[in-house]
């Protein structure tokens, strides 16, 4: 059997490629969305304590700048208490307007060699929130607000708040989008495995009907009706499965018919040997009947008369019991038989047109044939129409040859060769169609080939011709010692 995919594992692979690939297109998208809102809140969030702890940035640079108020280390304070206040703060800087730190929540990070040479670190004109990875805090969500009031700038103001958190949120959506789209394939997959089982099942149980299939079997098909597509092509099988009955039943009666009416026509090719075979007894019996008239008394002659009348009356039912077996149309009956045993009494009916037609019959049959389980009335049909066919392949002086072997430990076969006059290759490939024959008009129906090929196969066994114009044909047929049932 040739090995391919089952139409189950097909559908999985299609729906569950076009499902996985519909639920990452609809993780990821989900994913993008809720992604974009969480870092949106956080920098929301970020923004409103920035621009709310600049507020107290602004009134202690404004106490600073006015001198209402000692503001000598109250910006530090301030940060102080702020970052203490709020631990997603990792640090703040303040910058003033020429881009320059002025105070950092963590002074041993100070970039002094920037400091010293006047380098600008930031523009104090830029505002901006950025998430960046940094070498010493990590993910950071940075705030960059400008400190002014109107048109009066102070500098800027930049905090950094710890991302991590907001990463680890982002990390944890993703793994809960992941194991809900698989929990979700695999429930989906689930439920289509087992749909698709149901209808995969309901077509391999139509399969394995239609396998077992057989015209001898009249067994309603078991499986259940049902109102789809599936319960549809069940009706139809059988449907199909008894036409098939029908026409096969119908079939084998036009064989039988067949099979008669070459029977028919090969007893009325046979009828003048069959008349002479008969009417020789009976002149015997007129003869016999004439005497004991003539001496009515003789006892002696008498009985001798009578015991030859007698055997001329068995020597006529012989023949007619042979005839009425070789017409009668009968059913297929296997039993054992012996081949030589058929081909004499086939023999024992064309004797007398083959000793008319001078014809020499050479036979080379086995001693030790095995028997061979066939039905016997079949089996003679076979050798009469070949042995028709070969004493109508030439009008006398010719010479049929008769062998019978054991081929092996399974088959016997018999041949059946004329020197006769031969079939044209072109015509080779056509003897065995039905109706087709090479004779001459009314004496051949073009069915008998047709007829023996069919009982030969039918036996379980196999026909074979070899021919050249003008030198003869040889039919070799191979029959199994057992019937192929």
């Amino acid at each position: 059997m040739i090995q391919m995919k089952s139409l189950k594992t097909r559908i999985l692979i299609f729906l569950g490629l076009l499902i996985i690939i519909l639920l990452i297109l609809i993780s990821i998208s989900v994913l993008y969305q809720w992604r974009s809102l969480i870092v949106e809140n956080q920098r929301r969030n970020a923004l409103s304590i920035a621009q709310t702890f600049s507020l107290y940035i602004l009134d202690a640079l404004i106490y600073q700048e006015s001198g209402l108020l000692q503001a000598e280390g109250l910006i530090e304070n301030h940060i102080h208490n702020f970052m203490a206040k709020n631990d997603q703060v990792k640090f703040i800087e303040l910058y003033d307007q020429n881009g320059h730190a002025v105070v950092r929540s963590d002074y041993s990070n100070i970039d002094l060699e920037n400091e010293k040479t006047g380098k600008l670190l930031v523009d104090p004109a830029e505002s901006a929130l950025t998430i960046y990875q940094s070498e010493i805090y990590g993910w950071i969500l940075e705030v960059k607000l400008p400190l002014q009031i109107h048109s009066k700038s102070w500098g800027l103001l930049r905090m950094g708040f710890d991302a991590d958190t907001m990463r680890h949120k982002l990390n944890q959506l993703f793994f809960t989008l992941f194991s809900f789209t698989i929990l979700f394939i695999a429930i989906v997959m689930t439920a289509i495995y087992f749909r698709i089982d149901r209808l995969t099942r309901s077509l391999s149980q139509l399969v394995a009907e239609m396998n077992d299939f057989d015209l001898n079997n009249m067994a309603p098909m078991q499986m259940p009706a049902s109102d789809d597509e599936i319960g549809f092509l069940v009706t139809n099988f059988e449907k199909m499965t008894n036409r098939l009955r029908q026409s096969r039943k119908q079939l084998l009666q036009a064989q039988k018919q067949m099979h008669q009416a070459e029977k028919l026509a090969s007893i009325g090719r046979l009828a003048s040997g069959v008349a002479h075979e008969i009417n020789n007894p009976l002149h015997g019996l007129k003869s016999c009947l004439y005497a004991i008239e003539k001496e009515p008394h003789n006892l002696p002659q008498m009985v001798r008369y009578l015991a030859l009348a007698n055997e001329g009356i068995d020597h006529i039912a012989l023949i007619v019991q042979k005839l009425l077996g070789f017409s009668h149309q009968q059913a297929k009956q296997v039993t054992k038989i012996n081949l030589n045993e058929q081909i004499n009494m086939v023999l024992s009916l064309l004797q007398f047109r083959i000793e008319q037609s001078r014809i020499l019959l050479e036979m080379h049959l086995e001693s030790q044939l095995p028997l061979i389980e066939a039905d016997p009335h079949l089996i003679q049909e076979v050798l009469m129409n070949l042995l028709l066919n070969a004493l109508d392949s030439f009008e006398a002086d010719g010479k049929i040859t008769i062998t019978t072997a054991t081929e092996n430990d399974h088959t016997i076969g018999f041949t059946i060769a004329d020197t006769g006059c031969g079939i044209a290759d072109k015509n080779l490939d056509k003897i065995f169609d039905p109706f087709f024959t090479t004779k001459e008009e009314g004496r051949g129906t073009g069915l008998g080939l047709s007829v023996t090929l069919g009982i030969v196969e039918m036996h379980g066994g196999a026909i074979q011709v070899q021919s050249t114009v003008g030198i003869g044909t040889s039919f070799q047929v191979t029959l199994p010692i057992e019937e192929n049932r």
